[in-house]
C-alpha cells in the first residue's frame, strides 16, 4: 500500500515530523541542546519501525534536511557548520530508520517469542537506528572534514572518535531502545483498534 494514500498514514508520518521540527529546534537553545539531542532521531526509528523503510527513508531525508537548516540558520557552535553539508547532515540520516526497520523485521522473524521476542526487536531496532546515525555522520565527517576537525578539537581524529563512542555513542543506543520501546508498543496497540 502506498503510504501516500493513506490518510492514517500521512497522518502518522506528519506527527513524527513534528515531533522532529520541535526537537531540533529546542536544541537551537544553549541549555537544552545535550538533552534534546538524543530525542531528535526518534520519531525517525519509531517510524521504520511501524511504517517500513520508505516512509522512513522519508521521515529520514526530512530529519536530515531541518538539521541542515538548523545548522545554517542556527548555529551553536563550529560543528553546527559542518552540518550544512548534505552528505553529513541528510545523507546518514535516510539510513537511520532503514536499518531500524530490516532490525526489527529480521529479529522478529527469528525471535519466536511473540511478546518478549517483539519487545526485544523492538529496543535493539531502536539501538541499531541510533548507531547507524552515530556511525554514517563519523564516517561522513572523516571522509569530508577530517582536518577541520582535528583542528576544532585540538586532537587526533581518533581521539575525538573514541571520545564521540565512550560519552555520546553508547548513551544514544540505550536511550533511543529505550524511548523506542514504548512508543512503538503504544501505536500497536492503537492501530490495532
Amino acid at each position: 500500500m502506498n503510504i501516500f494514500n493513506d490518510t492514517r498514514k500521512l497522518t502518522f508520518m506528519g506527527v513524527m515530523l513534528a515531533l522532529t521540527i520541535a526537537f531540533v529546534a529546542i536544541t537551537a537553545i544553549p541549555t537544552a541542546s545535550a538533552s534534546m539531542a538524543l530525542l531528535i532521531f526518534i520519531p525517525t526509528i519509531v517510524t521504520g519501525i511501524v511504517m517500513g523503510p520508505v516512509a522512513c527513508a522519508v521521515m529520514g531525508f526530512s530529519a536530515g534536511l531541518v538539521t541542515l537548516l538548523r545548522g545554517l540558520l542556527a548555529p551553536l557552535s563550529p560543528f553546527d557548520l559542518l552540518f550544512i553539508n548534505p552528505l553529513v547532515s541528510v545523507l546518514p540520516r535516510i539510513f537511520i530508520g532503514i536499518v531500524a526497520s530490516f532490525v526489527y523485521k529480521g529479529l522478529s522473524i527469528v525471535l519466536k517469542n511473540k511478546n518478549q521476542g517483539e519487545k526485544l526487536a523492538i529496543l535493539l531496532a531502536g539501538a541499531s537506528g541510533a548507531i547507524t546515525n552515530t556511525t554514517l555522520v563519523l564516517t561522513m565527517l572523516y571522509v569530508i572534514y577530517a582536518s577541520q576537525v582535528v583542528e576544532m578539537v585540538g586532537a587526533s581524529f581518533q581521539t575525538f572518535l573514541i571520545a564521540v563512542i565512550t560519552s555520546n555513542a553508547i548513551l544514544e543506543a540505550i536511550v533511543a531502545a529505550i524511548l523506542t520501546l514504548p512508543v512503538v508498543v503504544a501505536f500497536k496497540k492503537v492501530y490495532r483498534k
